[in-house]
């Protein structure tokens, strides 16, 4: 993927797709999985240490509902996630979908005022036209979809999928509020001044509801329009979504969690409807990935289950506030680390 450039035209549909400021797997998505001969930890983490100034990396294993580490840099560090926080928006529809509020196959009217930015087909689908709620989850995390995702937080509620950070064990839920739709974070880097992103920063939940009640909310993404003045990173500290690789894993463990739950076995399906470049093989029979791609912003994570039901998470983060992060970096630094947890038994056999 690219980073959104500064155009006087209007981009070809087929580019405007590709030019996404989330990761779409099917070009971003490393393939994963060749032998890493001499792997060590030192060298992975001198990697993550050299992509970007601000990094994190876990390395875990699902033991229960709890994620325990078998190598970290900075693993508790809160970093920009991009697409990743739809990890959360599936939390809050799993819970609505087990408390009864909400079912897969409920209809959902795709309507103008919640169409966003690709990456996403929905982006181009007319308004009028049903689909059902698994539809846009399924598209929300294999395609990272973001007018499907801005449905479903509309219809589970903004401050319900708030919520949901916490319950799923955020370190710091409130950086997250109020949570942006993407469509506003797009309207926002797009067309706001700096000036406005400075106040909308320093600004209370309160008062930074009210300046996208006023200036952001009523705006209408048109995704053939181009990307504005956004043309590199942009307030990625400040106008983002937010969370620590410890973070991301217990959201994640405790989605697979309940996709062991009766009622609740799309969840697992849809976290592993995108395999993210690791080839199907008896190693792997599930593989779920995870990423979000900003101007600045990089996320890669990966939850696998082994043939012997032993499930392993990987995440790396990179921010940039002031430069391009290399997109396709994760995949070389994070394939040594699935090739020596194919084999992994304890402590140790990964080089620690």
């Amino acid at each position: 993927m690219l980073h959104p450039q500064r155009s006087s035209q209007l981009l070809p549909r087929f580019l405007v797709g590709a030019i996404v400021f989330m990761t779409i797997v099917i070009v971003a998505a490393p393939r994963l999985g060749a032998a890493a001969p001499g792997f060590a930890w030192a060298g992975i983490d001198q990697q993550v240490l050299q992509l970007a100034p601000e990094h994190n990396l876990l390395v875990a294993e699902f033991s229960g509902n709890r994620c325990e580490t078998i190598h970290t840099v900075n693993g508790g560090d809160q970093l920009a996630i991009a697409s990743t926080f739809k990890l959360y928006v599936l939390g809050e529809l799993a819970r609505q979908v087990q408390t009864g509020l909400v079912r897969w196959d409920d209809p959902v009217t795709l309507t103008d005022t919640l169409r966003s930015m690709p990456s996403g087909d929905y982006a181009w689908v007319p308004a009028g036209q049903q689909v059902t709620v698994r539809q846009l989850a399924e598209a929300m995390i294999w395609h990272s979809d973001n007018t499907a995702t801005d449905h479903l937080i509309d219809l589970l509620g903004r401050e319900n999928v708030e919520r949901a950070f916490a319950a799923f064990g955020h370190a710091d839920p409130e950086a997250n509020q109020p949570l942006l739709l993407t469509r506003e974070l797009f309207a926002i880097k797009m067309w706001q001044p700096q000036e406005w992103m400075t106040r909308y920063m320093a600004a209370s939940d309160q008062e930074q509801l009210e300046l996208l009640a006023r200036d952001v909310s009523s705006a209408r993404i048109d995704p053939s329009g181009g990307w504005g003045k956004w043309n590199g990173p942009t307030a990625i500290d400040g106008i983002e979504w937010f969370a620590s690789a410890e973070d991301i894993c217990r959201a994640t463990v405790g989605l697979w969690t309940m996709g062991a739950q009766p009622g609740l076995e799309p969840v697992r399906d849809i976290l592993a409807g995108n395999r993210g470049g690791i080839l199907e093989s008896t190693t792997w029979p599930h593989v779920g990935y995870k990423a979000g791609y900003e101007a600045g912003v990089v996320n890669a994570t990966y939850v696998l289950e082994r043939n012997d039901g032993r499930v392993f998470f990987v995440s790396a983060g990179f921010n940039h506030p002031t430069g391009i992060v290399d997109q396709g970096a994760p995949g070389a630094l994070l394939s040594p680390v699935v090739t020596c947890l194919a084999t992994y038994r304890q402590a140790g056999d990964c080089g620690d």
